[in-house]
């Protein structure tokens, strides 16, 4: 556990009724390493500290009703993965077979034990059922497509999001500390400041055709190493992200400690 939610964890008794969802581990997470990698970058705490809670303050008026519970079954991928690779569960030609959901041989209930002994079966069929993942043909299940998308799934997309940022402030803040590039994590950007907006389109088809591709060639390696390690050698959860990002040029962003002094100053001159 780290510090900042030890803290918050025993003084939630004494805060009041929250509004939305209570924060979890990896939210506080992402708002401490958020801190540290500003703080390691040069900023001064008492600036960022006046940010952040203007920040929330502007924000308030934007807080969505909160999301469903539909947790993020972490696994679910990882199962994916093992029903399109494992010799067991596909077929001559290396596609994946029908499972039915319970059975001592191959089943999704044989393939949530293979990833995850205290995984629920029922609750993982839910999932995928409800991520379109899978879908029943007959008495067996068959996958629709090689990952889990939740764009949409109220609660396990926002947990999900949660679980993105993490994992790119800690490839952040590790970098920050690297002594050396052979001791940093993969982290790159291409850029192109006048990209023209009639392209986007085609931008987006080229990164998802292109981005998936090696996605699904680091989730084959990483595999292959996972069945040829070594008997107790240690392991780590390993993870990959691709995205893209665009600035609106038109717009010119205003920080809200620049709008609070602006709104104190104007109204001095009033008085």
């Amino acid at each position: 556990m780290n510090a900042l939610y030890g803290r918050g964890a025993s003084g939630r008794s004494r805060a009041r009724e929250p509004r939305g969802t209570p924060l979890d581990p990896e939210a506080y997470e992402a708002i401490e390493r958020f801190a540290r990698v500003l703080i390691r970058c040069g900023f001064d705490a008492a600036a960022i500290a006046e940010a952040f809670g203007l920040a929330l303050a502007a924000s308030r008026n934007e807080s969505l009703p909160p999301p469903k519970n539909t947790r993020e079954l972490h696994d679910a991928s990882h199962l994916v993965t093992l029903w399109r690779t494992s010799p067991d569960y596909v077929d001559e030609v290396g596609s994946p077979l029908p499972l039915p959901v319970r059975g001592p041989g191959r089943s999704l209930e044989s393939l949530t034990r293979l990833v995850n002994r205290t995984l629920d079966p029922a609750e993982v069929l839910k999932y995928l059922t409800h991520t379109h993942t899978v879908r029943k043909v007959g008495s067996r299940y068959v996958l629709n497509r090689r990952w889990v998308m939740l764009r949409g799934i109220s609660g396990a997309a926002h947990a999900h999001g949660i679980r993105v940022l993490v994992g790119k402030l800690r490839t952040l803040e590790h970098n920050l500390l690297a002594e050396s590039d052979a001791r940093s994590w993969f982290d790159f950007t291409t850029e192109n400041p006048r990209f023209p907006v009639s392209q986007l389109e085609a931008f987006d088809k080229l990164m998802r055709h292109g981005g998936l591709g090696w996605m699904r060639k680091l989730d084959l390696f990483m595999r292959h190493c996972e069945m040829n390690r070594r008997p107790n050698e240690p392991t780590v959860w390993l993870g990959v992200g691709m995205y893209r990002f665009q600035h609106n040029l038109s717009a010119v962003f205003t920080s809200p400690v620049a709008a609070e002094r602006k709104t104190r100053r104007t109204a001095r001159r009033r008085k």
